[in-house]
């Protein structure tokens, strides 16, 4: 259940704050959104406060501590989620593409996992992507290449962490290049994990004396992921599950470390599908929100760290169409992801290969609310007439984004849709912006003031009096 930080609470960890010398932090949550910028959250905040009319919707907000990272790559201004994960990870500048490694890929960086773990901690790594994809990976991999799905795989069970789970393995049994590959369940049921896909599976795994164990949660999505939250079913698991699944699998007198990485933001972002990024912020803040529950029953011995390994998008709440305004409540009416918006275009075009403009419009109207909830003006319906032009009528492949497909139908509805909502995008990649950085709890005061992502690796340890 979600808890709001009250003033009070607040006003008595920046009073206490765990600063005396003899204080370390036993319980660490690490959370990472990928892609999550400044305006990601703000953004999502706006929704939260004018459409759910939750003011503690994104509670990460209110924390004591708020600063800000650079994210800059060892030879690149603009990083990557390789590059990034490995400096959150390590505290050490590397090269694009490249985890667990020196910049020029001839020595290995460790993350802070595997100290916690040497320490005599527990340690979870968590994801809304796949397990092998580059920040999880930087938390107990070390490739060249961050496309090396297979060999990032191969090295999770050698790490002896007691604790994963995400949407499962882009290659668990080798790429078509990897004849006679070892299937990864095989691997690391040889090095003592166990696999399951069932969270009350988890539980009784643990019971019977698993000492490792992986989850990948059934009905993953494309690329081996948690549902988007806003194509989420009831019965889909979220973030928040596996992350309060994680504190009963690792919570151990000696203490633990769970990171816990929401991926999908970034993919939203990629697509420039400002809704979706909504959905999965809130779930991402709904998974530090279990985090902050048990906070407040360990208030003296945890600490919570809330940041990003980039930008992505060049997202602005305000654009030039709406100058002053921003009609954030427009975007409820979206209802599904684009990628998902993508898939219905495409069916409904397989059904109905002669559908008239009109019917392809009320497919639009259910599912974004454009003509509608949303009034169209003629630009509008001239550019979506094209869309449907090209498509119907030229028999085109879908376009590829960098985490979906998508088609020119989609691609328009939504983009008219954000111009609306006036959300702006730059860019369809990442941005070189700084990020934000929100801390409570045990070690806080060290998180200040602007940071790189260098420096937080190292202040979590020296929160937990580690080095």
């Amino acid at each position: 259940m979600k808890k709001p930080i009250s003033l009070l609470l607040v006003l008595a960890v920046l009073l206490v704050s765990c600063g005396t010398q003899d204080r370390k932090a036993k319980y660490i949550f690490y959370f990472i959104g990928d892609g999550m910028g400044t305006s990601h959250v703000t953004l999502a905040k706006l929704y939260a406060d004018s459409v759910l009319n939750d003011s503690n919707a994104v509670s990460f907000t209110q924390f004591p501590v708020v600063s800000h990272s650079t994210t800059y790559a060892q030879n690149r201004y603009i990083t990557g989620s390789a590059a990034a994960g490995t400096a959150l990870s390590s505290g050490t500048k590397t090269s694009i593409n490249t985890i667990g490694l020196t910049y020029d890929r001839t020595d290995t960086l460790y993350s802070i996992a595997k100290k916690f773990k040497e320490a005599g901690r527990k340690v979870a790594i968590l994801t809304s992507v796949s397990i092998d994809h580059a920040t999880p990976a930087a938390f107990y991999a070390h490739v060249g290449h961050r496309d090396n799905y297979y060999e990032i795989a191969k090295q999770l069970p050698k790490s002896n962490y007691d604790f994963f789970a995400s949407g499962g393995f882009l290659e668990p049994n080798g790429s078509k290049s990897d004849s006679g590959a070892v299937s990864i369940y095989e691997l690391g049921k040889h090095y003592g994990y166990h696999f399951t896909t069932s969270l009350t599976g988890v539980d009784s795994l643990v019971a019977a004396g698993a000492k490792s164990v992986v989850y990948s949660a059934p009905n993953s999505a494309s690329g081996s992921a948690l549902q988007y939250e806003i194509d989420r079913s009831p019965s889909d698991v979220t973030l928040a599950d596996i992350t309060r699944k994680a504190i009963d699998v690792v919570d151990n007198p000696n203490g633990f470390f769970i990171m816990v990485e929401g991926g999908k933001i970034d993919w939203a972002a990629h697509d420039n599908d400002a809704a979706t990024v909504i959905h999965d912020v809130l779930a991402f803040a709904r998974a530090v929100d279990v985090a902050i529950d048990f906070y407040s029953k360990h208030p003296n011995e945890t600490l919570i760290v809330v940041t990003a390994d980039h930008e992505t998008g060049g997202l602005s709440v305000g654009n030039r169409e709406n100058k002053y305004d921003v009609h954030v409540n427009l975007l409820q009416y979206q209802k599904v992801s684009k990628e998902r918006l993508h898939k219905l275009v495409s069916d409904f075009q397989l059904q109905n290969p002669k559908a008239k403009f009109a019917d392809l419009l009320s497919l639009l109207a259910e599912n974004t609310g454009l003509s509608k909830e949303i009034e169209l003006t003629d630009a509008d319906i001239q550019m979506l007439m094209e869309a449907y032009n090209y498509v119907f009528k030229s028999s085109q492949s879908p376009e590829t984004t960098t985490y979906s497909e998508t088609d020119p139908i989609s691609r328009v509805a939504i983009q008219i849709l954000n111009s609306k909502a006036a959300i702006g995008w730059t860019t369809g990649s990442h941005t070189a912006q700084p990020v934000p950085v929100f801390t409570i709890g045990c070690g806080q005061e060290h998180f200040t003031p602007m940071l790189d992502n260098t420096d937080i690796p190292k202040m979590i340890l020296r929160s937990a009096a580690l080095r």
